[in-house]
């Protein structure tokens, strides 16, 4: 069936899919949830389950999501062009079994009614096209943490625990030593109170985009680090594969990815993305904020990876 709806696509025009795709993929989502079933979704956390779990467990986590679904079927992004072994590395990661690893991805494959109108229709879509992909590289026998623990803000209409689940995120590096591997403009918890319960926050700066070039400049400067080192990571795809060969060489290592433009978000009880001082923002094309020159966070940078 997937193939028949695939060939008909190609054959329907951009403009007719546009109209007609929103309600089809609604269509098949309703069918999926409340009328077929369960079959092949795998089991997904709730957020709060998922910080509590790392948290608890002191685990290791890497995120996955649609991006991540992009590459692997051949695309670019804004911020990582489509590389061929990027993309293989990828699936290995989000198919490892490790006990100390939780693998996240987004909590999407049942009844997602909570979400924002934004959220519903994106996810819907997105899983009416990729559900094929998610079934070859998930397990219905794996529980999963949920990708979206990250992105708390936009991503659901009910906003009223939100804080509570800032609480838990800011819980997970709390009196930790902790280095950030980020993209150069990107310069996470600048401005905020994000980072504030961290023992000691250090920075290693990477190109804010294509990051995955310098997987293993990047991966040379992280492994000088002390192995009690919590390692946070805001990379976009590259991040998936660096954080697991970090993990692998004994690192506990946290793919954070937006959270710091979301927490900006919910700080300004903003209902839409908009521009931050001094931080790079993919999704709103603000590829050149102005530079940072405060002496706080310039302290903070122990390496540039360029």
């Amino acid at each position: 069936m997937r193939k028949a709806i695939n060939i008909l696509r190609s054959l329907t025009p951009l403009w007719l899919r546009r109209k007609a795709g929103p309600f089809i993929g609604w269509f098949f989502y309703f069918f999926r949830v409340h009328i077929r079933g369960k079959t092949w979704e795998p089991n997904v956390l709730s957020i709060q389950e998922t910080l509590t779990k790392i948290d608890s467990q002191n685990l290791s986590a890497i995120r996955f999501g649609d991006g991540e679904i992009s590459l692997i079927q051949g695309s670019s992004l804004g911020f990582q062009k489509y590389d061929a072994s990027l993309a293989n590395a990828i699936q290995k990661v989000l198919k490892s079994e490790d006990d100390t690893l939780l693998i996240c991805i987004p909590g999407i494959f049942g009844d997602i009614s909570t979400f924002s109108s934004l959220g519903f229709w994106f996810e819907i879509h997105h899983t009416f096209r990729y559900s094929d992909i998610w079934k070859k590289l998930t397990s219905p026998e794996k529980t999963y943490g949920d990708a979206f623990f990250a992105r708390p803000y936009f991503t659901f209409k009910d906003k009223s625990k939100v804080s509570k689940i800032y609480e838990l995120i800011k819980n997970l590096w709390k009196n930790k030593e902790v280095v950030l591997i980020e993209g150069e403009k990107s310069r996470l918890g600048v401005g905020n109170d994000l980072f504030n319960g961290a023992r000691s926050l250090e920075r290693i700066l990477c190109p804010a985009e294509n990051a995955f070039s310098k997987e293993d400049e990047i991966v040379a400067k992280a492994i000088e680090l002390p192995k009690d080192t919590l390692i946070l990571l805001s990379l976009g795809p590259a991040a998936k594969v660096i954080g697991y060969e970090l993990f692998k060489r004994g690192y506990r290592v946290i793919d954070i990815g937006h959270v710091d433009m979301e927490y900006e978000m919910f700080l300004r009880n903003s209902e839409e993305q908009i521009p931050v001082k001094y931080k790079y923002f993919n999704e709103i094309n603000e590829r050149d904020p102005e530079e940072c020159e405060e002496p706080e966070y310039l302290s903070q940078i122990i390496a540039k990876v360029t």
